[in-house]
């Protein structure tokens, strides 16, 4: 398949399915508007958590999203698709606009996405690997911690708040707050709710963190040929 043309859904609170417009009928294999049928029902098995925890928090109010998730098509075959969902509306008004694009067909190989993802995921994997053999005190850095573990979020398309952010990199909540307002203030993170940051407050890196994330891992990944990293 080639990149396809983009297509547009509206999703009422509940991720069912208001109308797909002609172009997303025509992806996914559906003949009428699909009407009533759960959106979650076209996201592969694999990625339903993440697409149901990201959905449900645009749908309270949060923020549009961008991320690349695997489809099903009504025959039960998969492709990757670009997708941006945002929220219109607020209460029980509130409505999800999904706008999405189909990518081409992987051919061989890992698609540059999974591949920065795998290199984060090394990462953590080694950072944590030398914790346990050296210790807290000689291996790791926080800021770098947070970063990696943001950007994995990210790529994963999961909403990750700040205090779960500190119980994964094994820090209290004391410094690891600190440590994300030093974040927050350099320009690599956002908050996504407004207000004093809280240990609930939904984090993710600013556009600029992420481009400097993925030109660091796809420099990794020119060295580190054929590396493969379980989720």
């Amino acid at each position: 398949m080639t990149v396809g043309p983009i297509a547009h859904a509206l999703i009422d609170g509940d991720l069912r399915i208001i109308d797909l417009d002609a172009t997303y009928r025509e992806i996914l294999g559906v003949a009428d508007g699909g009407a009533g049928q759960s959106m979650l029902d076209f996201v592969h098995p694999g990625e339903r958590e993440a697409a149901t925890t990201i959905l449900r928090w645009i749908v309270d109010g949060g923020d549009g999203r961008y991320f690349t998730q695997r489809h099903l098509r009504s025959d039960g075959s998969v492709f990757m698709a670009n997708l941006y969902i945002s929220g219109i509306g607020s209460g029980d008004s509130r409505r999800l606009m999904a706008t999405c694009r189909p990518l081409p067909a992987r051919q061989e190989g890992p698609s540059p996405v999974e591949t920065q993802w795998q290199m984060a995921r090394l990462l953590i994997k080694a950072i944590d690997s030398g914790k346990m053999a050296f210790g807290e005190s000689l291996i790791g850095n926080p800021a770098t911690e947070i970063l990696l573990h943001a950007y994995v979020a990210e790529a994963e398309a999961q909403a990750i708040a700040a205090g779960e952010v500190g119980h994964r990199i094994r820090l209290p909540w004391h410094l690891a707050s600190r440590w994300l307002l030093a974040l927050a203030t350099s320009g690599y993170i956002e908050t996504e709710r407004a207000g004093p940051l809280a240990a609930d407050t939904p984090i993710r890196l600013t556009p600029g963190a992420l481009s400097m994330l993925e030109t660091i891992f796809t420099s990794l990944a020119a060295v580190v040929q054929g590396s493969t990293v379980e989720a």
